[in-house]
């Protein structure tokens, strides 16, 4: 296996539509990263600069400490499994699984074995000598991986293998991805633009956003600590609210100054980093699961009451999502499922301050109360997991 170093690469297209702008970023033999992010933001592209499908424009690519920019794909010991499977429809799975080591000219009796290794590990042996045509969304996946895995790469590249298949069996795969990545303890880059994916898979999450590294974090590290707006926005279900006021001094603290209605204390670790900000526009950011009923906020440490009309109370099953309207803002908290709520009936509801986030209001958006200082500005992060 083999890490990967990405040094300033760009990719611009004729007529100079930059696609990708300057990523940096090393991933570690072994890790298991993923790029994220809306339609449109470079991480596909990302992927297919490593696997050599795409030239790049400026910068450079290593790949087990050796620079690949000018390596053909065949030659730089990655393989590649794609959104549509890419299966040749005359052969069996035994056969698609077998092409391109007999390209390579294996040995036969190594094939076999390596095919029959790849099929016990994925679950099926059953099927190799089906046509694709015979096999359902989720086993023709199987294959596509299984062709990837007989190969025995340096570097496995996945470009959102899952977002042909229904819900039930993108869960299940992702579970089989999770182990697989477990017991060949491989490198592993995967492309999606699916959240729930990203965090349930990755090592480390690689959030882009205009052919720009937004941040790169584990899992917990960018929904705890946001980067920027975009960041805080993108990752979370539903996605974080954000409501624009003042910051002003109030006694000894600070408190954010959303109109009548929104008050919110602001914990006193943040006085330091905030005190420039005072009387400057910012914007508060707090999620769905920390806006709490009267009950559930007894025990919060510092807490902001607020009343609210009930525009939408959408049921979960063991949770439900409530829109309210505190003119001029709109939010939306998560509950317990038995919490009463009742469409356009006033409320009083209650921020978690001590779990709010305050932002620049223009500019890049920036999260001026990051608990971490680990965060550098994403240009700078290069960090090892």
């Amino acid at each position: 296996m083999a890490g990967v170093v990405l040094t300033k690469v760009e990719k611009i297209y004729p007529g100079g539509v930059r696609a990708v702008n300057e990523v940096s970023l090393e991933i570690a033999d072994r890790e298991f990263v993923v790029l994220v992010g809306p339609s449109g933001c470079g991480k596909s592209t990302t992927l297919r600069m490593i696997a050599g499908l795409e030239e790049i424009s400026a910068g450079t690519i290593s790949i087990g400490g050796t620079i690949v920019n000018e390596v053909p794909p065949k030659d730089r010991d990655i393989a590649m499994v794609f959104q549509n499977y890419a299966l040749y429809p005359h052969m069996s799975v035994r056969e698609n699984m077998a092409f391109g080591l007999k390209l390579r000219g294996l040995p036969k009796p190594e094939i076999e074995q390596r095919v029959k290794d790849a099929a016990q590990t994925l679950g099926i042996v059953e099927l190799l000598e089906r046509k694709p045509k015979a096999l359902s969304g989720g086993q023709r996946q199987r294959v596509a991986v299984g062709r990837a895995i007989v190969r025995k790469p340096a570097v496995f590249l996945f470009d959102e293998p899952l977002s042909n298949l229904d819900a039930k069996l993108r869960v299940d795969m992702r579970v089989e991805l999770h182990k697989l990545h477990q017991r060949l303890a491989a490198t592993m880059i995967y492309v999606t633009h699916d959240q729930i994916e990203a965090l349930t898979l990755g090592d480390r999450i690689v959030i882009m956003e205009g052919g720009v590294v937004q941040q790169v974090a584990p899992p917990m590290s960018l929904y705890d600590e946001p980067y920027n707006v975009f960041v805080a926005g993108f990752i979370g279900t539903p996605a974080m609210n954000f409501l624009d006021g003042t910051l002003e001094a109030a006694g000894a603290g600070l408190v954010f100054n959303g109109g009548e209605k929104v008050r919110v204390p602001l914990p006193s670790e943040f006085e330091a980093k905030l005190k420039e900000y005072t009387g400057k526009p910012v914007r508060l950011g707090i999620r769905p699961e920390h806006i709490h009923d009267s009950k559930s906020a007894a025990g919060l440490p510092l807490a902001a009451s607020v009343k609210a009309q009930v525009e939408v109370v959408e049921s979960l099953g063991d949770q439900k999502v409530v829109y309210f309207n505190c003119a001029p803002h709109r939010f939306i908290g998560k509950f317990d499922a038995h919490v009463p709520f009742t469409t356009g009936a006033e409320t009083e509801i209650h921020f978690d301050a001590a779990k709010a986030h305050v932002f620049e209001k223009d500019g890049a958006g920036r999260n001026l109360t990051c608990r971490a200082e680990r965060y550098a500005p994403p240009a700078a992060v290069t960090a090892k997991a």
